[in-house]
């Protein structure tokens, strides 16, 4: 008798661990990781985003315009005036960054906007259009 409970409880958690191992269909492949926004500087070229770490320091991203342009772009910016906002969600796929999305407030006066120096050339400090965001939390 005790054989024939022991087979049973043993098959039992056999097939159901075979069960949960499995993919779900509609289980996503992509892992978002979002982190609050500091300030974001406006320039004809694209944005700055300082954004908040884990630690509690400022990182920095420069977003090309051109990221944000058509259907299958890097980046997408959503306005909104909650009080979650400014904010940036990655994306990632296997590792990597695949887009982000920006969630920033709707004013332009407000004090996390800011508007980078006209004069100054910043063509060196925005990544290649075809490369993506590289970020460190």
């Amino acid at each position: 008798m005790k054989r024939i409970t022991l087979f049973v409880i043993s098959l039992l958690l056999f097939s159901t661990a075979g069960a949960f191992a499995q993919k779900f269909e509609n289980e996503s492949e992509l892992y978002p990781k979002t982190v609050p926004i500091s300030h974001i500087y406006n320039n004809t070229k694209g944005f700055r985003i300082d954004y908040i770490r884990q630690n509690y320091t400022l990182g920095t991203f420069w977003a090309p315009i051109e990221w944000f342009r058509g259907a299958a772009s890097t980046g997408a910016i959503s306005y909104g005036n909650s009080a979650a906002y400014p904010y940036v969600t990655f994306y990632y796929k296997d590792g990597e960054v695949d887009h982000f999305r920006l969630y920033l407030i709707e004013n332009p006066a407000h004090e996390t906007w800011g508007f980078l120096d006209p004069n100054v050339d910043y063509s060196g400090e925005f990544p290649a259009v075809d490369s993506k965001p590289e970020i460190s939390f």
